[in-house]
């Protein structure tokens, strides 16, 4: 059986695929130390998608045509996820893994990431309750997930008793952020949220911080991990909350062994797990449960059992787990690690 891994091997979302990578490595040698799915064993194939759709089609069209993989699992930003759809062309099933904008990816997909509105409005009624948070800010990239991530958080904050007080979109890549710090200056929000893809993130929040505001106001981070934390500089995470279904310093919910053999398996030689590499992890058990679902490993037959909308809480009991697994963990930063401070039910 064949599993192709297709992530960015560079750019700003290159940051998780070591990660992921080892978690599905991990995640192969457990099945076939079992005895495989249906007794054959997984092999896996990592392609880089690059950072185009037109990279990400040619990607996926050779992961099924060429390599002749049954199911291929990505992490990709919203904008290239139709590209690599439509490369696979329906001959496997796609597991979508990350932090994504909501919604249904399309047939023969199956989502296993937690959405804006599982983070947003629990996480902005908590800061309106415990931080008296009233006026919010958004900041993102100018693409399909924070645009509509700009929207759920304006929503998010009228529920939560607040004002949105000012936004600003920025292409990939940007870094002269003068312009919309100065916004950010005169516009005081309480509560600055940022939808921003892996590195962009990073650097944005390091500006921000360099700009003295981090000891003033609070940053709520979308799809930001422990690699990201550890990539900013010291003094720049005061103040700096993100909200993910997985920390490694609060691991419960059954993963405490999957930790431990990742650690065991890759200490010092991959980056530590996060909710990235726990979806990865999950996904190649999702791929085998789709096999023995249809009765065979057959690409094709996975992929129309998911025509309509799989559901996130079907998919993990699929694997025999619970979607508590995906449930929002809301975190503050602690130097160099993130502290649970609520966890909400999806």
């Amino acid at each position: 059986m064949k599993i192709g891994l297709i992530l960015s091997h560079g750019g700003l979302a290159g940051i998780w695929t070591l990660g992921c990578q080892g978690a599905a490595l991990l995640a192969a040698a457990e099945l076939n130390a079992a005895g495989g799915v249906l007794g054959q064993e997984i092999e896996i194939i990592p392609v880089d998608s690059g950072a185009t759709q037109a990279s990400a089609f040619r990607a996926a069209q050779g992961l099924v045509l060429t390599e002749n993989v049954d199911a291929v699992i990505g992490l990709q930003s919203s904008d290239l996820r139709p590209a690599v759809r439509r490369g696979i062309g329906g001959l496997a099933p796609y597991i979508y893994t990350p932090h994504y904008e909501g919604g249904f990816c399309g047939p023969g997909t199956a989502q296993l990431g937690i959405t804006d509105g599982e983070v947003l409005n629990p996480s902005l009624e908590w800061m309106s309750t415990h931080r008296r948070a009233r006026r919010f800010f958004f900041v993102g990239n100018d693409y399909i997930w924070p645009r509509i991530a700009h929207g759920t958080t304006e929503e998010a904050v009228q529920r939560a008793g607040g004002r949105l007080v000012g936004d600003g979109l920025l292409p990939f890549g940007h870094r002269d952020y003068a312009e919309v710090l100065d916004r950010i200056r005169k516009a005081r929000p309480d509560v600055v949220v940022i939808a921003m893809l892996g590195e962009d993130s990073v650097c944005f929040n390091r500006a921000f911080a360099e700009e003295g505001f981090s000891g003033r106001m609070t940053r709520l981070n979308l799809a930001f991990d422990e690699m990201q934390l550890l990539a900013l500089a010291d003094g720049g995470a005061e103040n700096l909350f993100a909200a993910q279904s997985y920390f490694d310093s609060s691991r419960g919910y059954g993963r405490e062994a999957l930790a431990e053999n990742y650690d065991a398996c890759f200490s010092g030689q991959r980056p530590t797990m996060t909710a990235n590499s726990v979806h990865f992890y999950d996904a190649i058990y999702l791929v085998a449960a789709l096999a023995r679902q249809v009765g065979r490993v057959d690409g094709c037959r996975m992929a129309h059992f998911l025509r309509p909308r799989l559901q996130r809480d079907h998919a993990y009991r699929l694997i025999g787990r619970s979607d508590a697994d995906a449930s929002v963990r809301l975190a503050e930063a602690d130097g160099v690690d993130f502290v649970v401070r609520k966890a909400f039910a999806t």
